[in-house]
């Protein structure tokens, strides 16, 4: 084996020097290596943060964006009720526009007598009572014709509710309305005038023709019974108040009190009878 030949002080000191720039190259690479580890390590909680914040502000964007949706489905929801509710309130419309086209004469009388008549009885209410009074006591004014009112109240009426209910009073109005109608003239007309109350009014009748009426009217309602089977109909009685004009009043208020203080009077008296405003003065 061949021995290797010892350096040179000259190539030693060069193969040092060689190793010394080495070592120096390394610390440098190694100085470097710190630097770039520790700006990595500064940026990646730089990076983290920014992404945990991208993160949560991603996360508000969607439930944000789900809760767009969820009322944008609540308002479509609507939408298509009020289309619905529109659609139906649209046909109903146009089925009450044909009926009218179709019954408009039928409606319009009916719409009238709704706004004249009582609903209950049928019979004409006290806001048509007292235009009819005015336009006839005008009439009768101007052409020196008679004109009478009866005011009628049913005796007892109170009693009858408590003791038969409501529906019982309701049955005795509607009855004694029918036999009012049907037993008076064309012209004459009878009105509920509150309550038990009624009022008839006679265009060019007397204060006689007119108490005779009402001894009449007070007979067939007492007779009611026979008719009817109802049992708390067997008792049922009126009382009446009888006025004229000219003789009572020249108004039609005059003339209603009149009515209103006979009837009183046939009330104190003892019921179901005819008692005339003239009777007062006696």
């Amino acid at each position: 084996m061949q021995q290797k030949t010892p350096l040179s002080n000259s190539e030693l000191l060069l193969e040092t020097e060689k190793l010394r720039q080495n070592l120096e190259l390394l610390k440098r690479e190694k100085f470097d290596l710190e630097i770039l580890l520790e700006t990595t390590t500064v940026h990646a909680d730089l990076v983290e943060a920014q992404l945990h914040e991208s993160n949560l502000q991603l996360q508000l964007e969607v439930r944000e964006r789900k809760a767009a949706e969820a009322k944008l489905k609540a308002s479509e929801n609507k939408l298509k009720a009020l289309l619905k509710t529109v659609t139906k309130a649209n046909y109903d419309l146009k089925i009450i526009l044909e009926t009218t086209t179709v019954h408009g004469d039928f409606i319009e009388e009916y719409t009238h007598n709704l706004s004249i008549r009582d609903p209950l009885t049928g019979l004409f209410n006290r806001r048509y009572q007292e235009k009819f009074l005015e336009r006839h006591l005008k009439y009768a004014q101007e052409h020196q014709q008679n004109l009478s009112i009866i005011m009628g109240d049913i005796d007892y009426f109170k009693s009858f509710n408590d003791q038969w209910g409501h529906q019982a009073g309701d049955i005795i109005l509607v009855e004694i309305g029918k036999f009012l109608i049907h037993n008076v003239r064309q012209s004459d007309i009878t009105c509920r005038y509150g309550g038990e109350e009624l009022m008839l009014i006679l265009p060019g009748t007397s204060l006689e023709e007119a108490k005779n009426l009402a001894e009449q009217l007070r007979l067939g309602i007492q007779q009611l019974s026979q008719d009817k089977p109802d049992q708390f109909l067997q008792k049922v009685t009126i009382s009446l108040g009888v006025a004229s004009f000219p003789e009572h009043g020249l108004s039609s208020l005059e003339i209603t009190q009149s009515a209103d203080a006979a009837l009183y009077r046939a009330k104190a008296k003892g019921r179901n009878c005819v008692i005339t405003a003239s009777e007062l003065l006696l």
